[in-house]
C-alpha cells in the first residue's frame, strides 16, 4: 500500500466500497489505514473519500471497519478545515460537516431548524432578492410603539433585528422564529408569509447530525456483510407478501427522533416533502426487513391529511443510515409510491429495497395493486430517462396500463433480455414513459383499481354537494350537509370523539353525503361511522386499512365519478 497517493488510495476505496468477502475487508482495512497517514488537499478527492465512507457506515464489513469508518467521519471536518480556501469553497452546499449549506427552507423545515439545531442557521442577508416581502412578514413581529424608528429610513432591517435581539442568545434566525411562534395567528398565515419572503438561510455544518456526515438514528445492532449485494429480486411478488417479523409504532419521543433525522436527510439535500414536514410524531411505524436494513414510515398530522387517500412518506435506514426516502398514496386497495435513493448509497441493493417498501406498506393497509406514474421513470425526468429506470420497474413485475405500450415493452424486453451489450435507446424509453405502471399481487382484482383522475372529481362532486344547499355561507353549507350526513348515518352523539374525529366528519361530509349513505345498509353505514372517525384519529394508517375493505364506499364514490367524467 505504501507509495500510493491519497487520490488513488481514495478512488480505490471507493471502486471496491460495494464488494464483500474476506479478500476485500481485508483490503479495504488497509486502504483506511494508509487514509490516517495521507492528507487530501482536492475539493473533488474529499467528496468521493466522504460518499465512500457513508456507504461504508450503512454496509459495513465487519466491526473493525465500521470502527475505522466511524472515526473517519467523526474527524471528518477537520480535514475539511484543512483544504485551501478555494478548495473548501467547492464543498459548499455538500451537505459535509465543516461545510456551510445555503437554502430558502420552507416555514415547516425553518420551524424544524429552529427547534432541532439552534444557532446552526443564520438569515444569508446579502443573498436576499425580495426584502421587501422579508419586511412584510416583519411588520407583523413589530409591537406598536416600535414602528416609528422601524420606519423611519435611519435603521436598515437587519441592523433593527440585530437591536431588537441584541439580549437574546441564537442567532438572527432563531429570533425571527421564536417571535414568529409566540404571535398567535394561524399556523397557514405564517406559512403563507414566510414562503412569500423566501428567507435565505446560511447553516453552519459543524460536528452536528444535520451534516450528511452524522446524520445517524440509534438502531440497536449492526448488521454486518460478507456476501456480495444482490442485484435482483426472484420473486418479487411473493416477497412483497410476505409477512414482516417485527413491525412497530414508536412512542412520540422516538417518533420524533426519527423525523429528525429524516428532515436533516433532506433538507441538506435541498429538498423537502410533505410526508416529512408534516408528518405526525404520534404515528412513526418502522419495521425491520432484514439485513440491517429498515423501513420507517410516517403518518401526516390530521390538520394536513388529504380526504381520501392517506399519504404516508418513508425512510430507508441501513444500520441506522438514511439511505432513500420516498411517499406514498393509499386508496383503497392500491398505492401510488416512488424511491429516491440518496446518491451515496447508488450501486446497493436498489431493487431488493425498493421490495421490502412495498412490503411494508402492503403489511400496514393491505393494498395489492403499487401505481407509478410515468414521471418516476422518464417523463420530464432526464436522469430517469438516461438511467433506464423504466427497466428498473419492468423487472420487478410493473407493467404499463396501456396497451400499446405494453406490447412495445415487451418487444423492447426481449432485446435486452438476449445482451450483447444492446441499450435501448433514450427515444424508446420516452415512448415507453407514457402511461402509468402497475404491479399487482395475485390478490388483486381491476375492479378494485381506482382512476387517480377521479380524485379531482371526487373534489368537484364536493363543490357540486355545497353548491346544492344553496346557503350563502359555504361554512353554513357545510355544516348543514355534516349535520344531515349525521343524521342519515344515525349518529346520535359526538360528544366522546376527539376534535379532529369531529372535524373530519365536517370535511368529508360534502363528498360522503352526495353518495347518499342513508340508504345503505345498517353495517354499511356503521362501518363507514368509524371509517370517518379514523380519518381524524390519531393513526390515520387505520382509515387506510379500513377504506380498502369497504366495498360499498369504493362502489358508491367510483359510480359517482364515472357519471362526472362523462358530464365533464
Amino acid at each position: 500500500m505504501s507509495g500510493k497517493s491519497a487520490r488513488q488510495t481514495i478512488k480505490r476505496l471507493h471502486a471496491i466500497r460495494n464488494r464483500y468477502g474476506s479478500d476485500e475487508a481485508a483490503e479495504k482495512l488497509a486502504l483506511l489505514d494508509a487514509l490516517g497517514e495521507l492528507e487530501t488537499r482536492s475539493a473533488p478527492d474529499l467528496g468521493r473519500l466522504h460518499l465512500t465512507l457513508c456507504f461504508l457506515r450503512a454496509f459495513p464489513d465487519n466491526r473493525r471497519v465500521l470502527e475505522r469508518v466511524t472515526a473517519e467521519l467523526d474527524a471528518f471536518a477537520s480535514r475539511v478545515t484543512r483544504l485551501g480556501g478555494s478548495e473548501r469553497e467547492r464543498l459548499v452546499d455538500a451537505g459535509i460537516a465543516g461545510t456551510t449549506l445555503h437554502y430558502s427552507f420552507s416555514y415547516e423545515v425553518a420551524t424544524w431548524l429552529a427547534r432541532a439545531f439552534p444557532g446552526a442557521a443564520a438569515i444569508d442577508w446579502a443573498a436576499f432578492d425580495e426584502p421587501a416581502r422579508f419586511e412584510e412578514l416583519l411588520e407583523h413581529v413589530l409591537h406598536h410603539a416600535e414602528t416609528d424608528y422601524y420606519d423611519s429610513g435611519r435603521v436598515s432591517t437587519r441592523d433593527w433585528i440585530e437591536l431588537a435581539a441584541e439580549h437574546r442568545p441564537g442567532s438572527d434566525f432563531d429570533w425571527l422564529m421564536s417571535e414568529l411562534h409566540d404571535r398567535r395567528h394561524h399556523a397557514r398565515f405564517w406559512t403563507s408569509l414566510y414562503n412569500a419572503a423566501e428567507v435565505p438561510l446560511v447553516c453552519t455544518l459543524a460536528e452536528t447530525s444535520l451534516s450528511r456526515t452524522r446524520n445517524v438514528f440509534p438502531s440497536g445492532r449492526v448488521r454486518f456483510r460478507a456476501t456480495p449485494m444482490q442485484a435482483a429480486v426472484v420473486r418479487p411478488k411473493a416477497e412483497i407478501a410476505s409477512p414482516i417479523r417485527s413491525i412497530k409504532l414508536l412512542d412520540r419521543k422516538g417518533g420524533q427522533a426519527l423525523l429528525d433525522v429524516a428532515m436533516a436527510s433532506l433538507a441538506v439535500r435541498h429538498r423537502e416533502t410533505i410526508h416529512f414536514n408534516c408528518a405526525n410524531p404520534a404515528e412513526v411505524w418502522i419495521a425491520d426487513v432484514g439485513r440491517g436494513v429498515q423501513v420507517a414510515a410516517t403518518g401526516l398530522l390530521p390538520e394536513h391529511r388529504y380526504p381520501l387517500e392517506c399519504t404516508m412518506g418513508f425512510l430507508i435506514l441501513s444500520n441506522g443510515v438514511p439511505i432513500g426516502y420516498g411517499g406514498s398514496s393509499m386508496l383503497y386497495r392500491q398505492a401510488n409510491t416512488g424511491i429516491n435513493i440518496f446518491e451515496e448509497y447508488r450501486g446497493s441493493e436498489a431493487a431488493w429495497l425498493w421490495v421490502q417498501v412495498m412490503r411494508v406498506f402492503h403489511a400496514l393497509s393491505g393494498c395489492t395493486r403499487f401505481v407509478a406514474n410515468p414521471y418516476q421513470f422518464g417523463s420530464e425526468n432526464t436522469e430517469a430517462l438516461k438511467s433506464g429506470a423504466f427497466w428498473f420497474y419492468y423487472r420487478l413485475g410493473y407493467r404499463p396500463v396501456a396497451a400499446d405500450v405494453r406490447k412495445l415493452a415487451r418487444g423492447e424486453y426481449a432485446k435486452v433480455a438476449r445482451g450483447k451489450g444492446y441499450r435501448t435507446p433514450v427515444d424508446v424509453l420516452r415512448k415507453l414513459a407514457v402511461c402509468d405502471m402497475h404491479l399487482t399481487l395475485p390478490a388483486a382484482r381491476q375492479a378494485d383499481f381506482f382512476d387517480e383522475g377521479w380524485i379531482e372529481l371526487s373534489s368537484l362532486l364536493a363543490t357540486q354537494q355545497l353548491a346544492r344547499t344553496g346557503h350563502r355561507s359555504r361554512r353554513r353549507a357545510q355544516d348543514a350537509l355534516a349535520h344531515a350526513l349525521a343524521k342519515d348515518l344515525e349518529i346520535e352523539s359526538m360528544a366522546a370523539w376527539s376534535q379532529e374525529e369531529r372535524r373530519w366528519v365536517v370535511r368529508l361530509s360534502p363528498v360522503i353525503s352526495a353518495l347518499y349513505p342513508g340508504s345503505w345498509s345498517a353495517a354499511d353505514r356503521r362501518s363507514l361511522v368509524v371509517l370517518m372517525r379514523a380519518k381524524g384519529s390519531k393513526l390515520e394508517r387505520d382509515f387506510a386499512a379500513r377504506f380498502g375493505k369497504h366495498e360499498r364506499l369504493f362502489n358508491a364514490l367510483k359510480k359517482a365519478c364515472r357519471r362526472l367524467a362523462r358530464e365533464h
